[in-house]
């Protein structure tokens, strides 16, 4: 459509059919889209052949069909605030490494609004700052604030480390951030608090991941943009998922295979306000063997849109997906956060944790109006888990010892460096903590009870249980165990695959209090539901045919083949500039 160049950028404008009918064509939905670039090192002579595979060459992560998540706006009577960590050397030895720090937030008269944030991260942290997370810390009227005050002029501390108990405090995201993503300016009615009391402390979560154990020292953290003149609704984030832990489990050799988190509708019910609450954007958030995630919606018997999707989930390009228009959540709704995991390059199960090489099936919900809930998540009680993969009864451990241990974190001397599991349950059975009023939970992206992990040291608490029952599986460990299943047969996985998604979940429905919504015991099943069926808005008559030919769909294949080659060289000629214009025209 046009072309222009300056000292610095050269810029391609092109359009194009969403779906041309061509089956060699490449349909462009709301998955992320991986755009190629190429330059050829001198302009080349008029009529002269372009090169592409020469050394300028790479390509963008882009979602090409939403709106973009940091648009220009007139920031007006606005200020920043930095929260960075300067200057951090990060241990050579540790392959994933969690590190914590307090900040008091600057003194303001009134209660301000944020209203977007970018990522301050220094080159040698490009590769290896992984997400950061700020929390709010929800203090008591009555709390030492000196301590905190101490807190925010110290550098930090391994998260869940000897300060646990207060830092626990701090539970609820304010702002998120992941791996490629450029930060967030939020639409014009909406604003997230910022200090609300005189006195506000924060707390920055950020997660390394290093695998190759380099040394290197930089400054990582946020710049938030805030304004003293708020918006319409003031909006706060919901993450939902399966709740981290080893019980979150993906078996190897699949080419495809779903676990889904589930926040039931009793827990909407109970804390969203009968108005609703309206989604304004999704952060999807997986890890390397994610190849797809869905945040489901569900309504009664009916399924609705998704909020989010994305069939193509690239790891290294996490931005959030602002929607086109707000969608409202109502009391009742269920939210299913699915994750599809492609394990062929995988001879062992993966479980979940905070590594990155174990796994992750989250989603942020930025919405308005801020309700009390902060979490809504589920993971398979820990009995149906066992039962499950085939599993009876442990040698010298009863379940309940079993399931304390997996839930509390409560292990012996010998298995202190077992793998991330969930928080502490305030030393409470399942049983206690569903009749319990205000029980405290932390089931979140912070609440690994052993953030500093070496990979090759690190000691799995399943070596720790031997197998009593059944007969067949007698004396083995419960790893072993998992080492010798049947992995390779279909039908065995697709019915594991179906026991755990639409079989019971352990649901967790957390306040920003650290204090639970509902004190009954919601061990649920999935739901039974019309599921969403996505309607094609262009007929392609190929779609309909086992071998599409060129001969079958008729001449004009031969055209839009052309248009096609027209379309490809274009986009090899695009420079940094195109993803923008490409944001710009969708």
């Amino acid at each position: 459509m046009r072309g222009l160049q300056n000292d610095t950028h050269t810029v391609i404008e092109f359009r194009r059919a969403f779906d041309t009918c061509d089956p060699d064509d490449y349909v462009l939905s709301s998955d992320t889209v991986r755009v190629i670039w190429a330059l050829h090192e001198h302009d080349p002579q008029i009529g002269g052949e372009m090169v592409y595979h020469g050394n300028q060459r790479g390509s963008q992560s882009l979602h090409l069909l939403s709106p973009p998540p940091v648009p220009k706006m007139n920031l007006g009577h606005s200020s920043h605030w930095d929260v960075v960590i300067e200057n951090f050397n990060i241990p050579q030895e540790m392959t994933t490494l969690y590190w914590c720090k307090v900040f008091k937030a600057p003194t303001l008269n009134s209660k301000h609004h944020i209203i977007g944030f970018e990522p301050l991260i220094g080159e040698h942290y490009s590769s290896m700052v992984h997400h950061i997370v700020m929390h709010e810390c929800e203090l008591d009227d009555d709390e030492d604030l000196a301590i905190w005050e101490q807190f925010a002029k110290e550098d930090g501390k391994l998260c869940h480390s000897n300060r646990a108990t207060l830092w626990d405090k701090c539970l609820t995201p304010l702002v998120s951030w992941a791996i490629g993503s450029k930060g967030e300016n939020f639409p014009s009615h909406v604003g997230l608090p910022l200090a609300e009391k005189r006195d506000s402390f924060y707390m920055l979560e950020v997660h390394f991941d290093n695998p190759t154990k380099k040394s290197a020292s930089d400054t990582f953290g946020l710049r938030l943009h805030y304004t003293s003149e708020l918006r319409e609704n003031e909006a706060g984030i919901l993450i939902t998922g399966v709740a981290p832990s080893t019980l979150h489990f993906i078996p190897p050799y699949q080419n495809e295979y779903k676990t889904a988190g589930y926040c039931s509708i009793e827990c909407t019910r109970e804390v969203i306000p009968k108005e609703g609450i309206n989604v304004v954007s999704v952060m999807l958030h997986s890890h390397l063997a994610a190849r797809k995630m869905k945040l489901r919606h569900v309504r009664g018997l009916k399924e609705l849109t998704p909020l989010a999707e994305d069939n193509h989930y690239d790891f290294n390009y996490q931005q959030s997906r602002v929607l086109s228009q707000d969608i409202p959540i109502l009391p009742g709704d269920g939210l299913i956060t699915e994750c599809t995991y492609s394990t062929l390059n995988r001879n062992k199960p993966t479980l979940g944790g905070y590594s990155t090489q174990e796994e992750m099936c989250l989603a942020f919900i930025l919405h308005y109006p801020r309700t009390p809930l902060a979490g809504c998540y589920s993971m398979p009680p820990v009995k149906t888990f066992f039962e499950n993969l085939g599993i009876k009864e442990f040698y010298e451990k009863n379940m309940g010892e079993i399931e304390k241990v997996l839930l509390e974190g409560k292990v012996d001397s010998k298995t202190t460096n077992t793998m991330a599991i969930s928080k502490s349950f305030n030393n409470k059975s399942i049983e206690e903590i569903s009749s319990e009023k205000n029980a405290k939970v932390t089931v979140s992206l912070k609440n690994a009870k052993n953030q500093l992990i070496d990979e090759d040291e690190k000691e799995n608490i399943f070596d720790k249980l031997v197998i009593k029952e059944p007969q067949e599986f007698r004396n083995l460990t419960f790893t072993e165990h998992l080492h010798n299943m049947p992995y390779n047969d279909t039908m065995f996985t697709k019915t594991m695959e179906k026991f755990f998604y639409k079989g019971l979940h352990f649901t967790f429905c957390r306040k920003r209090t650290d204090s639970l919504a509902m004190n009954d015991d919601h061990i649920v099943k999935l739901p039974e539901f019309q599921e969403y069926e996505k309607k094609e808005k262009v007929h392609c008559s190929y779609r309909s045919k086992t071998h599409p030919t060129s001969q079958t769909l008729g001449g004009n294949i031969n055209s839009l083949a052309a248009k096609s080659k027209v379309f490809w060289y274009l986009t090899f000629a695009c420079i940094t500039v195109l993803k923008f214009k490409l944001l710009i025209l969708t």
